[in-house]
């Protein structure tokens, strides 16, 4: 059981009610006004019939990483029959992929640094709800799927709503074999993209990761396809991220009201992305890693 207090100036505490989700639609509503509680995925559409009238997955996406993004919310404890539910799901979504592409072409706002290789996706599945029961996360273990569970709890505190995600973690048998996994590492990057720009991309990590060790910062750092993120949690907090095979750029995860203030922080020029809710800033030679300490420090 989880309660959150909150200790006003005067010393009082005071307890955060859950606030439970009345409907799925609701839950669904919410992810999708807060795009920060899915901030690596563009969502493409929402209720897709998906062969059978039952099979209708609550949302589908994409994000960078080349992966059909196939979400199903609940409103309500998960079981372990949710399995052949989003098996259904990916299966269609692995046979259907031109389906999905043409979504993807017909979407509006589509972001233009996202390239999808229709040809080699892969199927990432994601459930959400307010709690999973165990037998769900060992059940995994015989999935050739990615699949991520996450609890999503809201709570009421005085005039201030706050959202609790909780990524359950997959039990990992040694004994399984893995199913073509990628290791993205700077071998992985030297075969898709410039081999002197992937050495300077590793020398801005390096740099970046100097600045976090001096300031003791409790950072995940966590390569992925197409950018390396630096998180605390569940969320990206700020990371570089590739833009062609010679160019990448710094992000930093803020929402535009603070864009403002980020911006002044910065010695150098800076952009929003109303999409991905995030500030960037192209690297060039000409910028000193040094220079941004502050910006790191204001969006940790």
């Amino acid at each position: 059981m989880i309660t959150i207090y909150q200790k006003s100036r005067k010393g009082k505490l005071f307890s955060a009610i859950e606030k439970p989700f009345q409907t799925e639609e609701e839950l669904e509503k919410h992810i999708m006004a807060n795009t920060g509680i899915l901030s690596d995925i563009f969502i493409i559409n929402r209720r897709i019939m998906a062969g059978s009238r039952k099979d209708i997955p609550d949302m589908v996406g994409v994000d960078r990483d080349n992966n059909i993004v196939v979400i199903e919310n609940k409103n309500v404890q998960v079981s372990e029959d949710i399995l052949p539910q989003i098996l259904r799901y990916a299966i269609w979504a692995q046979t259907n992929p031109d389906s999905i592409r043409a979504m993807w072409l017909e979407a509006k706002n589509r972001p233009e640094d996202i390239e999808i290789d229709w040809d080699n996706v892969s199927i990432r599945l994601i459930v959400l709800a307010p709690s999973i029961k165990q037998s769900v996360i060992k059940l995994l273990n015989q999935i050739n799927y990615r699949v991520e569970l996450i609890e999503v709890k809201r709570y009421q505190l005085r005039n201030e709503e706050f959202i609790l995600l909780n990524k359950l973690e997959q039990e990992q048998e040694v004994t399984k074999t893995a199913r073509g996994l990628e290791i993205y590492n700077e071998k992985f990057y030297k075969s898709r993209l410039n081999s002197e720009s992937v050495d300077m991309f590793y020398q801005v990590i390096n740099k970046v990761d100097q600045i976090i060790k001096e300031n003791r910062w409790n950072l995940e750092k966590k390569f992925n396809k197409n950018y390396v993120g630096y998180k605390v949690g569940f969320f990206n907090v700020f990371g570089i991220h590739w833009l062609s095979s010679k160019s990448f750029s710094f992000f930093f995860k803020v929402p535009k009201n603070k864009f403002n203030r980020i911006r002044r922080l910065c010695s150098y020029e800076m952009d929003y992305d109303d999409l991905w809710k995030q500030a960037w800033l192209k690297y060039t030679d000409k910028i000193k890693i040094v220079k941004l300490k502050m910006v790191f420090k204001e969006v940790f």
